[in-house]
């Protein structure tokens, strides 16, 4: 029986584990959707919405990782299979024991990550269509597919403006049409970073991996003084830090994030109807 017939054999298995899972401890304060099978695979559930663009991402780098090797780039767990229905995604790859990563680790593994080409065709954010996860965003998740980094543009432009004046007064707007745009890891928590038992560092949770402008990869390394070395290496300057946490503020406390602009970052336009009076 090849891999793909034998993972498919598993596939009740899987969704049994992961149920009983979810039934045991889904009211745990730290709960995660995963769980190991055995020490062969690590399966990731949920929406399919959320797992898609992850599936994607980890695909398209773990095979630029095989397809040119370098002696810093990290190991990518490999995806190996994924199922489910519109309601549960189930994401299935290769289990790896790990220990804890040092932060010269995970430098090398973020610069690496960072030289990584976007496909031709990628835009800005998760592949597969997903929406940004960085911090800077209410919920950890941006409220728009922006279109571009254009878009984005101007709804950060947007953002500004409803600063309180004063707010206004003590910090600029933020510019990132001109940034470099790099892949990479917007959840610095050291469990997504560890080494293997070959020495290898890996490099994981790729829904938190996007395709992002250089600021808000420095808006995510001045969260703690032990990544200031990685914006270092990155030749990071962070000059937008300030007015980056001002605009973050403010859209964690506003009832609507989407600030009345569409996908392309333009107004969203009232649909006719009704007499006017």
């Amino acid at each position: 029986m090849d891999q793909k017939a034998a993972l498919e054999a598993l596939e009740a298995n899987i969704v049994e584990a992961c149920t009983n899972h979810e039934l045991v401890h889904s009211k745990d304060k730290n709960y995660r959707a995963c769980v190991s099978i055995g020490t062969d695979y690590f399966v990731k559930f949920g929406d399919p919405d959320d797992l898609l663009p992850e599936i994607q991402t980890q695909s398209y780098i773990f095979d630029y990782a095989r397809s040119n090797p370098h002696p810093d780039a990290p190991r990518i767990p490999q995806v190996v299979h994924h199922f489910g229905d519109s309601m549960t995604m189930y994401l299935v790859m290769e289990f790896i024991t790990l220990t804890a990563a040092p932060i010269d680790r995970i430098v090398q593994a973020l610069v690496w990550l960072s030289s990584v080409p976007p496909p031709p065709d990628h835009v800005i954010g998760p592949l597969g269509g997903g929406p940004i996860r960085h911090k800077f965003f209410k919920d950890y998740t941006a409220p728009l597919l922006f279109s571009s980094v254009e878009a984005l543009q101007r709804y950060m432009r947007k953002a500004y403006t409803v600063l309180s004046t004063q707010a206004q007064k003590q910090v600029s707007p933020v510019e990132i049409s001109g940034d470099r745009l790099m892949f990479t890891q917007s959840d610095m928590h050291h469990s997504n970073f560890g080494v293997d038992q070959h020495g290898k560092t890996v490099l994981l949770d790729f829904a938190e991996i996007g395709l992002l402008p250089e600021t808000f990869v420095a808006h995510t390394m001045s969260s703690e003084k032990r990544l200031a070395p990685i914006a270092t290496a990155l030749s990071l300057s962070g000059s937008s830090n300030f007015s980056m946490a001002a605009i973050s503020s403010l859209l964690w406390m506003v009832a609507s994030p989407r600030l009345g602009l569409d996908e392309h970052g333009n107004p969203t336009t009232r649909k006719a109807g009704g007499s006017k009076r």
